[in-house]
């Protein structure tokens, strides 16, 4: 049985859909159908049915569903098997980052590791911290790359280290008051109109922390959780907002908006590297880990 077939099933059962199957799955729609009506033909059963505009498993899909995931998760705890006994600098590494360092940092990352050890491969997964977190505990990834607040967050299931650090700016308009300044106190902040992402982000946090820190009232003026809806409400006036330097490193550049720093603190993102505790690693993935950490 061709294993694409029933990443397509996990992909449609996932998702609720065919067109983001194939989107996830880089196939035409087409071909994602046909892939289902192959299984369905093997099986000699409907795995889905239509309800509408849903799809839905039928009692024979949602049977199939763990057998699937266990046939899928058995290959690739294969091929990790077969890369542990390749030497360093062979073999595929599956890597999971979030967002910031996924789009601003790890491709850099990558990059020069490649050109050093150009026969290995990457699957990287971009996911939230917490979910790339659990996918590591769960051996679906060999590490993560993720942004860390609280440096002192420890899973003791997980080897964590910080690799890098990535400093927080606010991002104020250019006809802002305090524009034309590098630096300013937190008290030159009171009644600041905030734009932020929502609550549950370690970015929000700090920022919280740090107000209510120095006893600073401010208000929210607006919460957006898209990141370049919030570059552009800043370069259009409509208030200010914390990012972390890589995030607007462009947009400062072009001088679109005006940065300033904070006298009592220097906000940090960490960039954290997590691993298993006591896994036996293969050499690339040792390896890979050594040149994060001397990097």
């Amino acid at each position: 049985m061709d294993l694409i077939k029933l990443k397509s099933f996990l992909a449609i059962t996932q998702l609720g859909s065919f067109s983001k199957a194939a989107e996830v799955l880089y196939f035409s729609q087409p071909a994602i159908s046909a892939h289902i009506k192959e299984l369905e033909y093997e099986y000699n059963t409907k795995l889905f049915n239509r309800v509408g505009r849903k799809i839905e498993l039928t009692k024979s899909g949602k049977a199939l569903v763990y057998y699937v995931e266990s046939i899928l998760d058995t290959f690739e705890e294969s091929k990790k098997a077969l890369n542990g006994l390749k030497e360093a600098g062979q073999g595929e590494l599956s890597i999971g980052t979030s967002s910031l360092p996924g789009a601003h940092l790890v491709p850099a990352y990558l990059s020069r590791y490649k050109s050093q050890n150009p026969e290995v491969t990457f699957n990287v997964t971009i996911s939230k911290a917490a979910e790339i977190r659990e996918m590591v505990l769960k051996k679906k990834l060999d590490i993560g790359i993720i942004g860390s607040q609280d440096a002192g967050f420890k899973d003791t299931r997980l080897e964590e280290k910080i690799i890098g650090r990535d400093e927080m700016v606010l991002a104020i308009p250019n006809t802002h008051a305090l524009s034309g300044k590098d630096e300013v106190s937190i008290r030159d902040l009171k009644n600041l109109e905030l734009i932020v992402s929502f609550k549950n982000t370690l970015s929000r946090q700090a920022i919280t922390k740090l107000f209510l820190k120095y006893d600073v009232p401010y208000s929210i003026k607006h919460e957006i959780d898209d990141k370049a809806m919030r570059i552009s409400m800043v370069q259009n006036g409509l208030g200010c907002a914390f990012f972390t330097y890589s995030e607007i490193k462009r947009e400062v550049n072009s001088k679109w908006f005006s940065i300033l720093r904070i006298k009592e603190e220097t906000l940090y993102r960490n960039i954290v590297l997590i691993h298993l505790q006591d896994i036996s690693m293969s050499p690339t993935v040792k390896s890979f880990c050594n040149y994060l950490i001397k990097t």
